[in-house]
């Protein structure tokens, strides 16, 4: 590698490392939940800021991740059950091509709201470590719940969770 190329990567590395994205920690329990825009599977995009009023449950996920789908059917499950209740689940992909997302979904039959991370802004912002990961929103803005991972046993976690938020 030449001069010049070593002392581009150099910068860019410095750049990167002075990022506030390279420091970024997940936000705790009980705060404002970041606010974001994505694009979504439907005509609009999709604020979390707009969705006062309404308990959101995220869930990171990607089309090559193994154990995203038994997480997503279970959402998929809670969110039929809390419809009704204003519950709402946001299944943010993380796959970089779109159609790899729309084919997973076709596939499987997946009835969740899709949006589309594909610059990873969202999943840096909340620190995102593991896929599939999740967090819940209740009516306020709040953060509620932050889960790395998803076991088959954290359903009733979320099911139970959801129950207390809804009847909040």
């Amino acid at each position: 590698m030449g001069m010049k190329r070593q002392a581009a990567a150099m910068i860019m590395g410095l750049a990167l490392l002075a990022s506030p994205m390279a420091f970024a920690k997940k936000p705790p329990v009980g705060d404002q939940a970041p606010d974001f825009t994505l694009n979504s599977d439907g005509p609009f995009n999709l604020r979390l800021s707009e969705q006062k009023g309404y308990i959101v449950a995220v869930v990171f996920w990607a089309s090559w991740c193994r154990s995203c789908p038994v997480q997503l059917q279970a959402l998929e499950q809670l969110q039929k059950k809390y419809q009704d209740y204003g519950v709402k689940i946001w299944a943010v992909t993380l796959d970089k091509k779109r159609s790899d997302a729309e084919h997973y979904r076709q596939h499987k039959g997946l009835d969740l709201t899709i949006l589309f991370d594909d610059q990873f802004s969202v999943s840096e912002r909340y620190d995102i470590d593991d896929l599939p990961s999740s967090f819940i929103v209740d009516r306020d803005g709040i953060i509620r719940h932050l889960q790395d991972g998803f076991e088959p046993t954290d359903v009733d976690t979320f099911d139970t969770l959801l129950q207390s938020l809804v009847s909040e």
